[in-house]
């Protein structure tokens, strides 16, 4: 387990902790709290609560920018907001990779790189920053690291949550080819199963994602692939 004291987590997150076990649970996965470290909690509580505030304050300042906005509207902007590849991206830049504590078996297998490992990480954190401070320091953290995402909220971003139907399109109308989905692996237990779907166009593979379910992956292989897309026209 790493030294609070001496990691680069609260410089990287932009925030110091008073009572570092707050740091230490958010940073821990399940895969560690096994064995002889039975009874070491994980971050699973703290991604909980930190889901649900995340959702709140990002809620909240959509709901003060768009005033004209109804429900459905709000609802698919947060949703393009609070996601797995938003918060994975969020992780990235904090580099909890680096410093995640996961079981030696897990480590191996790179679950630290695995997106869905990330994104609940980062709400952990989320939720430990509200417990160790209050919501306006939380909200200020949150919007902060947000803003460094630039997103552009508009019209013209699109705010679908069908981004497979999306890039069909998009490959359509440029002739691209058709994406296809192909299940790479099936990982976790029967009860709680995980899939790793590879996207592919014309036979080439060009994103992997992995979700609770197989629609989920594939929605996010198409997303990561649509974010690529944007880059490169943008270069």
């Amino acid at each position: 387990m790493f030294d609070v004291l001496k990691s680069p987590v609260e410089k990287n997150i932009g925030y110091a902790f008073k009572n570092k076990q707050f740091l230490i649970e958010a940073m821990t996965h399940k895969s560690f709290c096994v064995d002889s470290n039975q009874g070491i909690p994980d971050f699973e509580r703290l991604e909980f609560l930190g889901d649900s505030i995340l959702n709140f304050i990002i809620a909240e300042d959509l709901f003060k920018i768009y005033p004209q906005d109804n429900e459905g509207l709000l609802s698919k902007k947060r949703a393009s907001l609070v996601n797995q590849n938003t918060l994975n991206q969020l992780a990235l830049n904090c580099h909890l990779e680096d410093e995640i504590i996961l079981g030696s078996g897990e480590r191996k297998q790179n679950s630290h790189l695995k997106p869905r490992v990330l994104a609940s990480c980062f709400e952990a954190i989320v939720g430990a920053v509200y417990l160790d401070s209050n919501y306006q320091v939380t909200q200020s953290f949150v919007m902060s690291h947000f803003k460094k995402l630039n997103f552009k909220l508009d019209q013209e971003s699109g705010f679908e949550t069908d981004y497979k139907t999306r890039l069909q399109e998009i490959t359509q109308k440029y002739k691209m080819g058709t994406p296809t989905y192909e299940i790479v692996m099936t990982m976790g237990p029967p009860h709680q199963p995980s899939f790793l779907v590879a996207l592919k166009l014309n036979n080439e593979e060009k994103t992997r994602a992995e979700g609770s379910s197989k629609k989920r992956a594939e929605q996010l292989a198409a997303e990561f692939y649509l974010t690529i897309l944007k880059n490169e026209k943008k270069s």
